[in-house]
């Protein structure tokens, strides 16, 4: 493994450019603040082009646009969106899961081109009590104005974006209580669009069908007490799931075929 690039004294959120055009771009959102003791200066969005497809050279990555944000970052997305959106958002559009419950959304193009037109498209604050711990975007091309997000207060919400500029935030179950604990890890299933799934701080995932508004399952991953630190879908296999515990102790994953059982792992 070799090292191809490096950004000094940098720290924070990190999402790749889904475009192809910027495939080198990454953005960073600062998760520490700028401020000394007490002092909190907010945050801060960066784009960075890595140069790491150079021709010839070493790597050097170059800041290429920048926002200051009033908030820290907690999580970051960014998508290429759906047919329609591109052809608004050259570059697609950024999300940003703030420490205050806030979600932004950024035209990352308007970043970069130094025009007059406010990067930030839109702004929505449906999370209360804590940061915006998990967020991310539908990968289904169709279905790429769809953005999952969970928080601290234990509720997942999805927001569409088919008007980023006027973005329609609602619940996968309305009659469904939110979880029991801070929302860890959102993920998308990989062959089914309507599908999202939580992982959750009291032990717990669950999978939410959004066409039928409603769980489509709850998992008791781990004892009472143990977060589930992090869930991820089979890239092929869309009713395989893998889980991973937060316990120190006993660090452990687990494969879960949910055909057969969400109560025993493979």
């Amino acid at each position: 493994m070799t090292k191809v690039a490096q950004i000094e004294n940098k720290g924070g959120a990190l999402a790749w450019s889904p475009v192809s055009s910027h495939a080198d771009v990454i953005a960073l959102g600062a998760k520490d603040s700028g401020g000394v003791g007490f002092d909190d200066y907010g945050g801060e969005l960066e784009l960075y082009d890595l140069n790491i497809t150079c021709p010839a050279g070493k790597p050097t990555p170059r800041l290429i646009g920048s926002v200051k944000t009033t908030k820290r970052f907690s999580s970051i997305g960014w998508t290429k969106g759906t047919d329609a959106i591109s052809q608004h958002y050259g570059m697609g559009l950024l999300a940003g899961g703030m420490i205050d419950g806030t979600v932004n959304i950024w035209n990352p193009a308007a970043m970069i081109d130094g025009s007059s037109t406010d990067p930030l498209v839109s702004s929505m604050s449906r999370h209360s009590g804590g940061a915006v711990s998990a967020l991310q975007f539908n990968p289904h091309p169709a279905s790429a104005n769809l953005l999952a997000t969970g928080g601290s207060d234990g509720e997942v919400l999805i927001t569409s974006l088919d008007a980023p500029d006027q973005p329609n935030v609602y619940l996968p179950a309305p009659d469904t209580p939110k979880q029991g604990g801070e929302i860890t890890k959102v993920a998308w299933n990989t062959q089914v669009a309507h599908i999202v799934a939580s992982a959750c701080g009291d032990g717990s995932a669950v999978v939410w069908d959004l066409r039928q508004k409603k769980p489509w399952c709850e998992i008791r991953c781990e004892a009472s007490g143990i977060a589930v630190s992090d869930l991820a879908w089979n890239p092929t296999q869309g009713l395989y799931i893998i889980t991973a515990s937060a316990d120190d102790r006993n660090p452990v994953m687990k494969v879960w075929d949910l055909r057969a059982s969400t109560t025993m792992p493979l």
